[in-house]
């Protein structure tokens, strides 16, 4: 069972790395009104206080990408740079939708995580990717 924030005070922001059947993961880039615009992230926002992580994932997708999950563990966690104690946590994810509405990015892609490493990533979801590529079998 995923956790679930307690305390109103309490700020969590959720992404999900969602991978295909061909090893590939999603990610998204920012648009030009929104924060870290320009960056490619693994989508996702911030949960409700009383929200698990896995719904927050849920109805984060939903809201900004149309699009349904299956969440799976706890990939990693890491500090959000310039926002204080507010932490980035990564759940693995799986969809069958392939073609996301964005309403707060402004591209989508599927690329294989290696290639990934050659996006403008946001700086708290690098060390999230060499996670999911860590924990990857060989």
């Amino acid at each position: 069972m995923l956790e679930t924030l307690k305390e109103a005070n309490q700020v969590v922001v959720v992404c999900g790395i969602l991978e295909d059947a061909q090893g590939r993961i999603f990610l998204a880039r920012r648009g030009a009104d929104q924060a870290v615009a320009g960056y490619w992230e693994f989508p996702g926002g911030k949960a409700e206080p009383g929200e698990s992580l896995e719904a927050a994932l849920c109805r984060e997708f939903r809201e900004e990408l149309t699009m349904e999950l299956r969440v799976g563990e706890e990939i990693g966690r890491t500090a959000i740079p310039g926002n204080g104690s507010l932490d980035l946590v990564a759940l693995r994810a799986w969809t069958d939708d392939e073609s996301p509405v964005l309403t707060v990015h402004d591209r989508w892609c599927w690329v294989s995580p290696l290639e990934a490493r050659g996006l403008e990533l946001a700086p708290a979801d690098i060390p999230l990717l060499e996670a999911f590529i860590a924990g990857r079998p060989a």
